[in-house]
């Protein structure tokens, strides 16, 4: 069981899901599973997970066996419950509600790939194919009102198990810090009249410092002011709020954007630890013209130490200039 608590100064929330201290690991100092035990996430030990929910298979074979490409699971040891129990607090000074929402892992090769560099691009089409029909299917239950898809690729980025995947939270409110930029994007829309995220493709377009490449459909970049050494975004082109509405053929593109982005970074890096996650609009936000999803990639090349936890503010010793330059010439 787990539930949200409200911190009452910053009015921050945070989630206790004490039932996720039970999670092998394969990681860290609190690793406490041996590597030889077999991995749930392989092809063949689909017993060791939830039932899917979603599978994407080379042939007719039947559910939660072999023969699979993509495959998504609920959690095991889930942050978030849509069966959540627990109640809503009523006092006013510690306030707390039910964990309610949802807790998927996408599963992202059948083989025991720990890279996702390693992964053929055809194999990525199949996996952000999987990401957009599940932000899609949650999309239809009224209950969730914002999805994030997340990614912790390595132990400094968060991972605890090696088999490369994904995660997909959906919850009853949009977080806080999605609410944030989409205030932001909000404001810049109504002063100007035009999407701040166009309007950063549009300059980065132009002068070229911190475009990594470029796509017909797809633009990868460093940010002007990136809180990580090598923070790439990848955005499209045309203007779309909605990830999990974009269309097949631009699905492929965009999967071929991920694929080359994440090559160029285990290039130039050496197969970093790094999180990614896809911003998209909130389920119930009928007004799209003032926002842009993207995918962000945020390599952990270094931790958070006492300034940035005292302040807020990030310090990064890599300018985004030169990290395009890196990236740039990754491939060469």
């Amino acid at each position: 069981m787990s539930e949200f608590r409200k911190d009452p100064l910053t009015g921050s929330w945070v989630i206790i899901a004490s039932g996720r201290a039970k999670r092998p690991r394969q990681f860290g100092a609190l690793k406490h599973s041996s590597q030889a035990e077999p991995c749930p996430f392989c092809a063949g030990n689909e017993t060791m997970t939830p039932p899917e929910v979603w599978a994407k298979r080379q042939n007719q074979s039947g559910d939660n066996g072999p023969s699979w490409t993509v495959r998504v699971v609920p959690n095991k040891y889930p942050a978030l419950a849509a069966e959540s129990e627990a109640r809503d607090s009523s006092e006013q000074f510690y306030q707390s509600r039910r964990g309610l929402g949802a807790h998927e892992v996408i599963i992202e090769s059948p083989k025991h790939d720990v890279s996702l560099a390693r992964v053929s691009a055809s194999q990525f089409v199949a996996i952000v194919q999987a990401y957009r029909t599940r932000m899609r299917a949650l999309s239809q239950d009224p209950r969730w009102r914002y999805a994030l898809l997340y990614k912790n690729q390595g132990d400094r980025a968060g991972a605890t198990l090696q088999h490369i995947h994904s995660q997909l939270i959906a919850l009853a409110a949009a977080p806080k810090a999605a609410l944030k930029e989409l205030r932001g994007a909000r404001l810049y829309y109504q002063t100007t009249g035009r999407c701040a995220y166009c309007e950063i493709i549009e300059r980065e377009v132009e002068k070229r410092e911190r475009i990594i490449f470029e796509h017909e459909n797809f633009v990868v970049l460093c940010p002007f002011a990136p809180r990580f050494a090598y923070e790439t975004w990848i955005l499209p082109k045309t203007h779309s709020a909605d990830f999990a509405a974009s269309a097949e053929p631009g699905l492929s593109d965009f999967a071929r954007a991920l694929h080359e982005t994440i090559t160029r970074l285990d290039r130039a890096l050496g197969d970093p630890p790094f999180n990614y996650l896809i911003h998209s609009m909130p389920m119930d936000e009928a007004t799209r013209h003032y926002y842009h999803w993207q995918l962000k990639i945020l390599p952990q090349l270094s931790r958070a130490a006492g300034f940035e936890w005292g302040t807020g503010a990030h310090i990064n010793a890599v300018a985004p200039e030169e990290a395009a330059r890196l990236l740039r010439d990754a491939l060469l």
